[in-house]
């Protein structure tokens, strides 16, 4: 259960606690794509699935019938013990800092003097990899700096999910806005960030969006499309 201020709290929303309460009817249609969701879940990688189709109410039932599978333990193991959040993109980018400058002075602070003693350092040697790792492999979640502070906001969400140890699982609807898809409302590009979380199986999350946005967005981006598994919807009568 979800208690005090979270993160997930601030910037999400229960839906598992929402399906529970609207104690909906099975969606009978969808079968397969439902299937296949759970099937992607299980993977041990490129486990986050994609849904692609412009019906936001087809999308939101499928969504909402995988949860109701959840909770009344149709589905497998350990998805039924797992709570789903939906990311809140109000929330996220309410009453934001412009502290950017702030932000990369911290980030100078981090690596200036791993460049300095870089350039000091014998080639080929092991302090050389050490610091060339240190400088360009991505870091501990936790110790990542965030270039700005909504991407702060939902690395917050991440380590709370990943401390967490899989009880939580996020629901991303407009998927395509995390990685700058609509950066005059939604001024973010998460992929350096949702790329190692993803690798690393820190978090789980299923998105949604449109095939358009999917192949301007996502699959354009070869590593970052890695991590995902597109699923097309098919439109019902």
């Amino acid at each position: 259960m979800l208690n005090g201020s979270t993160p997930l709290e601030r910037y999400g929303y229960n839906l598992t606690q929402l399906v529970k309460v609207e104690a909906s009817a099975p969606l009978t249609s969808h079968g397969a794509v439902i299937h296949h969701v759970f099937e992607v879940l299980q993977r041990r990688t490129k486990n986050s699935p994609v849904l692609l189709t412009s019906d936001e109410t087809g999308r939101w039932a499928i969504v909402a019938e995988v949860i109701r599978r959840m909770v009344k333990g149709d589905a497998p193991l350990p998805f039924c013990s797992q709570q789903v959040i939906g990311l809140n993109y109000e929330a996220l980018f309410t009453d934001l800092s412009d502290d950017t400058a702030i932000r990369q002075e911290r980030i100078e602070q981090v690596y200036a003097p791993l460049r300095e003693k870089l350039a000091r350092s014998k080639p080929d040697s092991d302090e050389e990899r050490t610091l060339l790792d240190a400088l360009f492999l991505w870091p501990p979640l936790e110790e990542w700096i965030a270039p700005t502070m909504a991407l702060e906001r939902l690395q917050t969400m991440f380590i709370t999910m990943h401390q967490a140890s899989g009880s939580f699982m996020l629901y991303v609807d407009h998927l395509h806005r995390l990685v700058g898809g609509e950066p005059d409302t939604y001024p973010i590009d998460a992929s350096t960030l949702l790329k190692p979380v993803l690798a690393r199986g820190q978090i789980q999350l299923i998105g949604a969006c449109t095939l358009e946005q999917y192949r301007q967005y996502i699959e354009k981006n070869a590593s970052l499309q890695r991590r995902f598994q597109a699923i097309c919807v098919p439109a019902v009568e």
